[in-house]
């Protein structure tokens, strides 16, 4: 384990993947529940391992671009023509951008809908239903179309995927993305409690931690859920990338997600994913209680993925990482070394 993620992260849960092709180096460190440390025993059943969930927050945008593209695949959408002409809903009467647009953060969508309640960020996503969407729809503010990230964007394009679909979000997610991309315990988390109004826990969901190293609650989602709502765990991901590098070369729909699209400013971007100068390709999440980086060079068939279950952004020193093992002569390549 890179001493950076020890000496930042101590006792909280980190799992690493390094793929080469269809080779997977896993280092696994830190517990998936810090509290449950007080005794050997608990520790042990609380570590991380290769099917403990993360949210992966944000990494679920490249996702829900692939089930768009699926829809543009079989010609029922069209990326460039305007969401107004394509949906007959009145709210999108006056929205002129398209699904481009929305899938590079160029829409004009400011980050947030006006109306999401921002007075409790512990789970500020979870009680945002499809009528304040709608709501929204009809009172957005547009900025300039140019690059603004906009987690509204991809909330929308979720529940257009899911409203024209006629199908659930979560269940369009486990049919189109993750049994396609071998990610057998994906899920995705949204807003469901029990008779007593708690939310319902996914089992193996890992506990989630504030920078403070206080323990924060899962985020669930409702309407936006195509923005974040993906929990994974350190196998399903390294599952995504491999299938990647097997079929990209061959599946027109993993092409059209890879195919950089033609833009008129930074940064440069494919349907869901950034790119870098490097050609490197990348997302980053983050929620109240996790962080995740995704970065790969499809050509030379090598990625890295990174979960933990504490909010300190990981983005910069994966990067690094990423870097440094790419430099590493293929014989001399490896894992770094690590107890988990």
């Amino acid at each position: 384990m890179p001493s950076w993620l020890k000496q930042e992260f101590g006792q909280h849960g980190v799992a690493i993947a390094l793929v080469d092709g269809q080779q997977v180096q896993y280092q696994l460190h830190g517990l998936a529940d810090t509290g449950q440390q007080q005794t050997v025993s608990s520790a042990l059943s609380q570590a991380v391992n290769l099917d403990t969930l993360f949210e992966i927050g944000s990494v679920t945008k490249p996702l829900t671009a692939l089930a768009v593209l699926s829809l543009v695949q079989q010609g029922r959408w069209q990326l460039d023509q305007p969401l107004a002409q394509q949906f007959a809903l009145p709210e999108l009467a006056s929205h002129q951008y398209n699904l481009t647009d929305l899938l590079t953060h160029r829409s004009g969508l400011p980050r947030l809908p006006a109306n999401l309640p921002l007075d409790d960020l512990r789970n500020p996503y979870a009680s945002y239903h499809d009528n304040q969407l709608l709501e929204a729809l009809t009172m957005t503010d547009f900025t300039e179309r140019q690059f603004a990230y906009s987690n509204y964007g991809y909330g929308l394009l979720g529940w257009l995927l899911a409203t024209e679909s006629k199908q659930p979000y979560a269940e369009l997610m486990q049919q189109r993305v993750f049994q396609p991309l071998m990610m057998p315990t994906a899920k995705v988390q949204m807003s469901t409690t029990d008779n007593s109004g708690v939310a319902t826990p996914l089992p193996k969901l890992a506990n989630g931690y504030a920078i403070n190293a206080e323990q924060v609650a899962n985020w669930q989602f409702d309407s936006l859920a195509g923005a974040g709502a993906v929990v994974a765990s350190i196998e399903d991901m390294a599952g995504m990338l491999k299938q990647l590098f097997s079929a990209a070369n061959t599946d027109p729909l993993l092409q059209l997600w890879l195919t950089p699209l033609p833009l008129s400013d930074q940064p440069a971007m494919t349907p869901g994913w950034m790119l870098t100068t490097q050609g490197w390709y990348w997302h980053a999440g983050q929620t109240a209680g996790f962080s995740s980086l995704v970065v790969f060079e499809p050509t030379q068939q090598k990625g890295l993925v990174i979960l933990t279950n504490m909010a300190l952004p990981v983005t910069e020193q994966g990067l690094a990482l990423f870097a440094d093992w790419l430099a590493t002569p293929a014989e001399n390549r490896s894992a770094p070394e690590t107890q988990p």
